[in-house]
Parts: C-alpha cells; structure tokens; sequence
C-alpha cells in the first residue's frame, strides 16, 4: 500500500512532521512568517523536558570500586582479559577501524571462561 503525499494545503508538526488529520491538536506559531506548527504529543515532550530540567540534581554517590563483588563472572581469572578486550573493540569500533580481530579475541577469552577452549597464551 502506497503512502500517501501529503496536500499542499494540509497543515503539520514542524518538529515530528505528522499531519493535523492525526493528532489532536496542532498549534500555530504566533508570526506568520515563518509560520509554524507544534502538535500536543510534541508539547507533552517539551513540558517533560522542561519538567526534568526543574528537578535538582542530586550529589552523585562515589562509584563503588567493585560494582559486582559476588557476580562469578568478575571472580573469574579471565575477566580482566574479557574486559580489556571489550574496552580494545570499542576503542577501534570508535576510530573506524576493523574491529574483527577484536570481536575474535574476546570470543576466544568467553570461550575460555566457559572451558569451551583452552585459555589464551597471554593469560596462563
């Protein structure tokens, strides 16, 4: 079914774009030029947003330096070679590079961690 093209003469959101036939209500800018629209799920965004920007930011807590203590996935003897393998991937995924060397490792230290294969040399 092909979508239809919206008429010369209907009027729009100019923030999500929808026609006026499918929200409840659209707003005309005060000017007529440029003349501007706003819906009414556009104007709920822009109260949320207002809303949230009212609210006091509280004091960050300080960063607990063992966030998983008792999960056995960071107990385990690999993990630090799984973790500085994810930090390596996102860093080359980052600059643009080839980051199948990267993804290659770490399946290789999981695969370790789970004695699907042996450990990699670098962590006996």
């Amino acid at each position: 079914m092909r979508k239809s093209q919206p008429k010369e003469n209907d009027l729009q959101c100019s923030f999500c774009h929808k026609s006026q036939d499918v929200v409840g209500k659209l707003i005309s800018s005060p000017s007529h030029h440029p003349r501007a629209y706003i819906c009414d799920e556009c104007v709920q965004v822009c109260f949320l947003i207002l809303q949230d920007d009212a609210k006091p930011v509280p004091d960050p807590e300080p960063a607990d330096p063992n966030p998983l203590p008792g999960h056995a996935l960071m107990s385990h003897p690999l993990a630090p070679h799984l973790l500085a393998g994810v930090t390596e991937w996102m860093a080359a995924e980052a600059a643009g590079r080839d980051t199948a060397p990267c993804v290659a490792n770490i399946r290789r230290v999981a695969r370790s961690m789970f004695g699907m294969e042996p450990a990699p040399e670098s962590s006996r």
